[in-house]
């Protein structure tokens, strides 16, 4: 029978702080808050820490179990701002959240490449690093994940977010190259003592891909799921989208709801979106398909 497919998936437990949290039976939903005035999607929407707290609250209502807050642009392109900018930008929202962690179950984490801003978001009370360079553009970030406990994401980009997309070594095969270095970025907590089940792994769509390879990197998630570490998926409005034929001129909400719901029956642990009220309705329709407890 064709459900009976439905239910073959499991996904990799993450453990945050004291918390173990499965994508099984639901994946989890990731929604981004982005302090910036130029990021791809909704850059400046919301650039001061009121627009941006009431957006978080937003998400939180509409069901998001983790916040993604930052403070500098990784679209194609973007200038880069100095870790005090940065600082500046998320580190108020950061502990203008943390009283309600108190009467909500949440978990903050920060989009940043700066081992700076990793360790005063972990001060002010943040969970999780989501470096966007896997480690690679700051030497002092996998001593500083270590030294702070907190849990990662580990996003696979080849270069930097400047240039990704126009200086990329072209891939002989996607998904076994970005699976090998990530193993090997996760390797460098490990080996300072990080305990492996807080590090999450995400191939980075859109990251120095071209289109063929984030469809392979996306239809290939069981092959990240059997790596034995939790996976996230970013696929949210990203351009893979608009390079499809017939897709040219979506808005790409739908195109990104499909796969959220691809990646979840491949086991991801976490899809990273946008818009969470329609990630979480669709994980909620895949439950009932599952005849899993709704």
């Amino acid at each position: 029978m064709f459900l009976d497919s439905l239910t073959k998936s499991h996904s990799n437990a993450w453990k945050i702080g004291n918390d173990l949290i499965s994508g099984t039976p639901t994946t989890k939903v990731m929604g981004i808050v982005n302090v910036t005035p130029d990021s791809f999607f909704d850059g400046g929407k919301h650039n001061t820490l009121e627009a941006a707290y009431a957006h978080a609250i937003k998400l939180l209502d509409e069901g998001a179990e983790i916040l993604d807050i930052g403070g500098e642009s990784s679209r194609p392109g973007a200038a880069s701002v100095s870790a005090a900018e940065e600082i500046d930008r998320v580190i108020p929202l950061v502990k203008k959240l943390v009283p309600l962690l108190s009467t909500r179950k949440f978990w903050i984490s920060i989009d940043t490449i700066k081992s700076e801003v990793a360790k005063e978001s972990m001060k002010a009370g943040a969970h999780i690093i989501n470096d966007i360079s896997a480690l690679a553009a700051d030497p002092n970030m996998a001593k500083t994940i270590a030294e702070t406990g907190a849990a990662s994401v580990l996003n696979h980009m080849r270069g930097n977010f400047g240039t990704m997309q126009q200086d990329f070594k072209p891939y002989t095969n996607v998904v076994d190259e970005v699976k090998e270095e990530l193993l090997l970025a996760a390797r460098k907590l490990t080996d300072l003592g990080v305990d492996a089940k807080t590090i999450c792994l995400d191939p980075g769509i859109g990251f120095g891909k071209d289109l063929q390879n984030n469809l392979d990197l996306i239809s290939h998630v069981e092959t990240f799921v059997d790596t034995g570490f939790p996976v996230l998926y970013g696929m949210s409005r990203k351009s893979y989208i608009g390079k499809i034929q017939g897709l040219e001129t979506s808005d790409r909400l739908i195109p990104t709801v499909v796969s959220g719901i691809f990646t979840a029956l491949g086991g991801a642990t976490v899809i990273r979106v946008h818009d969470v009220k329609e990630a979480v309705e669709s994980l909620q329709l895949l439950k009932a398909f599952r005849n899993e407890s709704v």
